[in-house]
């Protein structure tokens, strides 16, 4: 699954700031991520910056994300000393993003799944030119997007973001929230993960919170309510006891990093 929002209309990039999109995907079977962050200043591209997120398995057969990206891992994600060229991946990605800074992600290509045209780098294009292509359609679309992982309830990976949309001007219009959860089974001594095929906003009733809820609200209208909250009177509005956000009318659920996220998206707009 990906996550971008594709613009329509004018094709200029109205707004400065930093635009992301992302995508979750496995790595030999356990949970992945990865995003692509373009930085628009003065209405043009002066950054592109790829990065990815690995998980594994514990001793307690739960799924755990890496403390470190592979841009951080440097070195240590020891991609090196297998490397037909005898870079590692963050020199790669490096090398990936001047090249689509200078020709844009439409001149990269492949063989095989391999980028092929591009000095430094032999890697498989695991979703950079597309995820570069889609961040520019939130750049394009003023879509600021900001997420982060985390864990279910049943110690499951998953990821929540908040996209914030302004208008031409910066001024923020709209505030969506959202999140993808997982599944884990054990089949012959094996655990798998998988990545559900819904988010809980698309789950809508089928999410099922609506008969455990004190307020007899469903996720995604809690969701929808919050949003509209923020909306109004910012982020900052939203108070919270222990944990569950109690000033807004319709929602009853813990802030599961709703409020930071959105505060964070927000942070990424620059005037």
């Amino acid at each position: 699954m990906s996550l971008t929002i594709v613009a329509c209309g004018n094709k200029e990039y109205k707004v400065d700031g930093e635009f992301t999109a992302f995508e979750v995907s496995y790595n030999r079977e356990v949970p992945m991520i990865t995003w692509v962050t373009v930085t628009i200043e003065k209405g043009k591209v002066t950054k592109y910056f790829i990065d990815a997120k690995q998980a594994l398995v514990n001793e307690a057969g739960e799924f755990v994300w890496n403390a470190k990206s592979k841009k951080e891992l440097k070195f240590d994600y020891n991609m090196k000393p297998v490397s037909e060229i005898g870079k590692e991946w963050f020199e790669q990605a490096e090398a990936l993003e001047a090249f689509m800074l200078e020709k844009g992600p439409e001149a990269v290509t492949t063989k095989d799944g391999y980028i092929d045209n591009v000095t430094g780098v032999s890697v498989k294009d695991g979703g950079y030119t597309k995820l570069a292509k889609e961040a520019l359609a939130n750049a394009k679309a003023n879509k600021f997007l900001a997420f982060e992982l985390g864990y279910t309830s049943a110690k499951g990976p998953q990821v929540t973001w908040s996209i914030v949309t302004t208008d031409n001007k910066g001024k923020v219009t709209e505030i969506f929230l959202d999140c993808l959860q997982s599944d884990k089974s054990t089949a012959n001594d094996t655990v798998k993960f998988t990545w559900k095929a819904k988010t809980k906003k698309e789950l809508k009733y089928d999410y099922n919170m609506k008969p455990v809820s004190k307020i007899g609200k469903e996720w995604f209208e809690q969701a929808e309510a919050l949003e509209a909250f923020m909306l109004e009177k910012g982020p900052e509005a939203v108070t919270t006891k222990d944990g569950f956000i109690d000033n807004v009318t319709g929602v009853s659920i813990k802030d599961g990093g709703y409020t930071a996220l959105t505060k964070a998206a927000i942070a990424l707009i620059k005037k």
